[in-house]
C-alpha cells in the first residue's frame, strides 16, 4: 500500500515465478479518479531470464507511483 504527497492511494501487486504479468498496480483519490496498469512482456515466461529486467523496471514503477499526480481540470 502507498499514499503519495498528493493524497493518492494505491496498491502494487507483484507475483514471482512463471507469471505472464509480474506486476499490477492501481492508484485512486477515492472520489473520482482511478488508474490501473500492469507490466506484461511479449515473450515466453522465463522468470530467471526476465528477473533483471523486472528489477530494473520496478525502480521506475516505484518512482512513477510515488510521484503520480492527477492533471488539474
Amino acid at each position: 500500500r502507498l499514499t503519495t504527497d498528493h493524497g493518492i492511494h494505491g496498491l502494487l501487486l507483484e507475483w514471482s515465478g512463471p507469471a505472464a504479468s509480474p506486476m499490477h498496480f492501481f492508484l485512486t483519490d477515492t472520489t473520482k479518479h482511478f488508474f490501473k496498469a500492469a507490466l506484461y512482456f511479449d515473450s515466453r515466461v522465463r522468470p530467471d531470464s526476465l528477473a533483471p529486467v523486472v528489477e530494473f523496471i520496478k525502480k521506475d514503477i516505484h518512482h512513477m507511483l510515488s510521484t503520480f499526480a492527477w492533471k488539474e481540470e
